[in-house]
């Protein structure tokens, strides 16, 4: 199964409730409906960091948002048992695509 880039990480932070979320925004995302991005999402991501380091993650939820000019904003949680500290801001978030 290959990957395919969803989105550059922009924020990543905790909550009490939720746990570790990421998010980002990519434009290629901004005419899909938010359904078409998260059936993309999928229950797995990948998260490769600029240093080159891999890691994959389950999708414990995800939401999109519209920023004021209109533009998607994506958030996927990843649950408690993720520290916010292992995903680093300006880290790379991919999908798993089954290529077709």
């Amino acid at each position: 199964m290959e990957t395919k880039m969803l989105f550059g990480v922009g924020l990543v932070f905790d909550t009490p409730e939720y746990g570790t979320i990421v998010m980002g925004a990519n434009e290629e995302l901004d005419d899909l409906l938010p359904s078409t991005i998260q059936e993309m999402i999928g229950d797995q991501i990948l998260i490769k960091t600029a240093h080159g380091e891999e890691r994959g993650y389950n999708v414990v939820s995800s939401q999109i948002n519209y920023s004021i000019a209109g533009k998607k904003n994506v958030g996927i949680c990843l649950g408690r048992e993720v520290s916010p500290d292992e995903v680093v801001a300006g880290s790379v978030v991919y999908y798993y695509s089954s290529g077709r």
